[in-house]
């Protein structure tokens, strides 16, 4: 039913190479400060400057990471939502790219946002326009971080996050960043509910097959198959 007030906005992730090419101007120049931080010796002493290091390194590139700043306009449908639609209670969420959009957003506008394998924002938020404060970070955004994604490593982690398993093999880390692994891994993890399983869980990445109902003849295997 519809809930007044309630505004939901999903963002998709990464799905071109031009979505690649986004990551990596927003969030270049925080994850090569953390690889440098992680070599040099005592290199957290340096985490507190860190985000003006970033602020000067990303001025050099303001022409080009323009040309990516997709977060603006997602800023911009938010602040709509409000101001337009009544949309007093807006949730962002999305995977990859589209979480941390959102992470963006909703620290910039005050509104609760949930990212999936989201890179973060606490190194680089005085990157952004307009930027925002670890506050509003800490308040307003939470991320699903799975075991060996490299995605959600990028940028220092705010306050609220949940890591999560990943059951792909070793040598395959990427698999880590696949949202439905991830939304897999929570079902089976926390429960759906009155919800079913989805099937790709048991078919794809092997989680076991739920047991049936009461009164249920078929098997799981079945009932993925015809529908």
């Amino acid at each position: 039913p519809e809930v007044p007030g309630f505004g939901l906005v999903a963002v998709r992730g990464t799905t071109a190479k031009a979505d690649i090419f986004a990551d990596a101007q927003l969030w270049g120049a925080a994850f090569l400060f953390q690889v440098l931080r992680f070599f040099l010796p005592a290199g957290d002493v340096f985490t507190p400057i860190l985000h003006q290091v970033i602020m000067f390194v990303t001025l050099l590139e303001t022409k080009n990471i323009e040309k990516v700043s997709y977060y603006k306009e997602l800023t911009k449908f938010t602040e709509y939502l409000e101001e337009f639609k009544n949309a007093t209670d807006i949730h962002l969420t999305g995977h990859s790219l589209g979480g941390g959009l959102a992470l963006i957003s909703a620290a910039q506008t005050k509104h609760i946002a949930v990212g999936l394998s989201a890179p973060n924002a606490k190194l680089s938020r005085g990157t952004f326009d307009p930027p925002f404060t670890i506050d509003d970070l800490n308040n307003f955004t939470f991320n699903i971080v799975p075991n060996r994604d490299p995605v959600a490593r990028m940028d220092d982690l705010a306050d609220l996050f949940q890591r999560i398993e990943c059951t792909a093999d070793a040598n395959k880390f990427f698999s880590c960043h696949l949202a439905g692994r991830s939304m897999c891994e929570i079902m089976y993890t926390c429960g759906s509910g009155i919800r079913p399983a989805f099937c790709l869980c048991t078919e794809t990445y092997k989680y076991p097959e739920p047991l049936p109902r009461d009164g249920v003849n078929m098997t799981w295997s079945e009932v993925c198959k015809n529908f």
